[in-house]
């Protein structure tokens, strides 16, 4: 694939294979150097027809999934909130306005109206306190919550023409 860029020195427009970090002028000998490519910006979706997690360009309208073609409308990123799973407190993403949510992790269904935040930890009797003694008790200072994101590709075949399942788990750690 071929880019452009205009020559520094005598800002004639020059052709060049993508990647290259620096082309020469042919008409002035002057050498451009080429600036790194931007990011592309990343976002991901849920098949309306097939429910397979599907990745995209940030600003596409629409995406077609690669397995049952259906062509899902892209909702901006505003209308997308974040639950954390009530039992094994992954967070969860879902669209504005969804009663519940169910984790593609251990496949428990949580209510969006109700743990929409994480719950402070509860007091705990350090070592040499009493369990009873709750007056006591100190508070735990908050642990950072590591963030898992789990990502389903189509399946594919091997070469004993056997299904092989493509998921791929990413475990990010929490900041405080």
């Amino acid at each position: 694939m071929q880019s452009q860029i205009v020559c520094h020195r005598c800002r004639r427009v020059l052709a060049y294979p993508s990647g290259a970090p620096s082309v020469c002028c042919a008409m002035c000998r002057a050498i451009t150097a080429v600036p790194p490519p931007a990011p592309v910006e990343m976002a991901q979706l849920i098949c309306g027809g097939c429910r397979t997690l599907l990745m995209y360009t940030r600003n596409a309208d629409t995406v077609r999934c690669s397995c049952c073609s259906t062509v899902n409308l892209v909702r901006p990123v505003n209308n997308i909130a974040h639950v954390n799973c009530g039992r094994c407190r992954t967070t969860l993403m879902y669209p504005h306005g969804a009663p519940s949510v169910k984790c593609a992790i251990c496949d428990y269904i949580t209510n969006t109206g109700i743990n929409t935040m994480s719950p402070a930890p509860c007091p705990r009797p350090t070592s040499n306190e009493s369990a009873y003694n709750a007056s006591s008790a100190s508070v735990p200072t908050p642990q950072p919550q590591n963030v898992t994101v789990v990502v389903e590709n189509p399946m594919t075949v091997d070469e004993k023409g056997k299904l092989v399942s493509n998921v791929v788990v990413g475990i990010t750690p929490g900041k405080n």
